[in-house]
């Protein structure tokens, strides 16, 4: 493997002083010799010299020479070639231009110089060749991050741009100073995410295609990181050396170059196009959102169950925007990620700059009223403003709630600039009065209760239906609605109580009742909408 000077500084003790080249990625050195006068000068290999007057001896002595030059006393030189020097020369006059140069402090011989440059050429050497081994043996990345924690002695991590972690390796004082990882996930900590998002040039530093040094306010290291690329010039994911227990030099920037190399090829390899039933879901789903119409539903019957979903529900729609100082930290796209594997029956989407989910109250969830006080804290959390819809039983139907959950996400941003999560619900009767149907579909109007309510009749042969439409045509006039309906007082006052738990509405407010009434006659006019049953009014 090829070394340059500043590779090894970091191995290298007993120096006193030293001058690197001024490309510090640059690697030439793959030999090293003691140096034999009128010999003929080789750029791949590092000489020793005894003195420093030996070196100024050399006619035309060429940059980008490298000389191992041996002395105590820094000479005066130029950025170039590599010099190590033993203790005791004085200084000379001349200049050696074109140079750089390590001074040692005396205390070893040249032998003993000569025997510790073996043991790095070495060192390195054996590390090249376990990372082309893992290249070439189609391992994984992890594999390559454990092989080189020695080399480095600083934990190393490489990250997607999904900020998934692809490999890691730590162990003893090379240990990541936080936690890597969001619980339950594969994905990194929110916590480092977000304080990245927060600084303003962390966006620039995606473009950089060499090692750069990284630092932290408040911290008392600095790490290097190294960008990815994919063949096509796309950022792919990062590498990062954390330095939490010694000083990263321009040397391990120099070893970073080589490792990024390995890693992109494995990268690339194993980003090649993959089947993955979840991805496929997704796909076909926003191909359908897109144009309900045009989408061929038996590729996405097949996606879904691949998925292990099925077509019936419950369902319900959530429509989330970031918030402008949710922008500025991160994007749809990467909260959904992050939700896929957070937020089990959820299918998330990235659909129009918004963040839309899809709850599946199938899967076993404990039920929608639940999974909104789950989903206020996330939205606040992640700074989204949300509108989230009411419940539909087929999937099929997504679009049309999309459309209500976008219709909620409107109506809370204009009633409240604090208002994290809308209910469409809430603001039903608002929609219904001030838009009607010109925007949403009918059906999507109708309270899923109100049709649960006809659905039960159905089934059980009971009038609930009707019960509940008197009991609000007559403005919860109670003697009235019996004597229209012929029964008994207990009867009705029974039928109330069981339509009170099937509603789960508040029959005693005016907005719910006015709400009620117009669905009422959304009801008679579209009564196919209620299925079979015949929607008396």
């Amino acid at each position: 493997m090829e070394l340059n000077i500043h590779i090894l500084m970091n191995e290298l003790e007993h120096v006193s002083g030293y001058r690197g080249e001024q490309d510090y990625l640059d690697r030439k050195l793959s030999f090293y010799t003691l140096y034999q006068p009128g010999c003929v000068l080789r750029r791949d290999t590092l000489y020793l010299m005894e003195s420093a007057d030996q070196a100024l001896d050399i006619p035309e002595l060429e940059s980008g020479t490298a000389l191992l030059f041996l002395g105590g006393t820094e000479p005066l030189a130029e950025p170039g070639n590599a010099f190590i020097c033993l203790e005791g020369q004085e200084e000379t006059g001349g200049s050696l231009e074109g140079c750089s140069w390590i001074c040692m402090d005396g205390s070893l011989t040249a032998d003993a110089l000569l025997s510790r440059l073996e043991e790095i050429f070495e060192k390195y050497n054996r590390w090249e060749q376990g990372l082309s081994a893992v290249l070439s043996g189609e391992r994984s990345i992890e594999a390559l991050c454990r092989l080189s924690l020695p080399i480095f002695n600083s934990p190393v991590m490489v990250h997607n741009r999904e900020y998934e972690l692809m490999g890691y390796a730590e162990a003893g004082n090379a240990s990541f100073s936080y936690s890597l990882l969001q619980e339950g996930t594969n994905y990194l900590d929110r916590n480092i995410t977000d304080e990245l998002f927060f600084r303003s040039d962390y966006l620039t530093t995606l473009e950089f295609v060499t090692p750069q040094y990284w630092s932290n306010e408040g911290e008392k290291f600095i790490s290097i990181y190294s960008n990815i690329f994919d063949e096509n010039g796309e950022y792919w994911g990062r590498i990062v050396i954390d330095g939490v227990n010694i000083t990263l030099t321009d040397g391990h920037l120099a070893l970073l170059s080589v490792f990024t190399e390995t890693v992109r090829a494995l990268a690339v390899r194993h980003s090649g196009p993959k089947f993955n039933a979840l991805d496929a879901f997704k796909n076909y789903a926003l191909e359908y959102l897109r144009s309900p119409s045009e989408f061929d539903a038996d590729k996405l019957l097949m996606a879904m169950r691949l998925a292990e979903w099925k077509r019936s529900g419950p369902f319900f729609c959530v429509c989330m925007e970031l918030t402008e100082t949710g922008q500025e930290l991160h994007s749809a796209a990467y909260e959904s990620v992050l939700f896929d594997h957070q937020l089990h029956g959820y299918l998330s989407l990235e659909y129009e700059d918004r963040l839309l989910l899809l709850c599946n109250l199938g899967l076993g969830l404990e039920g929608r009223d639940e999974e909104c006080r789950r989903l206020a804290y996330i939205v606040r959390d992640n700074l989204f403003k949300s509108g989230i819809s009411t419940e539909f039983s087929d999937f099929f139907q997504f679009p049309d709630y999309y459309r209500q959950a976008e219709a909620a996400l409107y109506s809370g941003k204009e009633s409240s600039s604090t208002q994290w999560l809308t209910k469409f619900g809430d603001y039903a009767l608002h929609y219904v009065l001030n838009c009607g149907a010109d925007t949403l579909p009918v059906r999507t109007l109708i309270p899923a209760s109100i049709l649960e309510l006809i659905r039960y009749d159905r089934t059980h042969d009971t009038s609930y239906y009707k019960t509940l439409l008197n009991y609000i045509e007559f403005d919860s006039h109670t003697a009235k609605a019996i004597d229209d309906l012929y029964i008994h007082r207990n009867t009705f006052k029974s039928r109330m109580k069981k339509i009170r738990e099937l509603l789960d509405m508040d029959l005693d407010s005016p907005q719910e009742r006015l709400y009620l009434m117009l669905i009422f006659r959304i009801l008679k006019r579209y009564p196919e909408l209620a299925g079979e049953q015949e929607v008396v009014l």
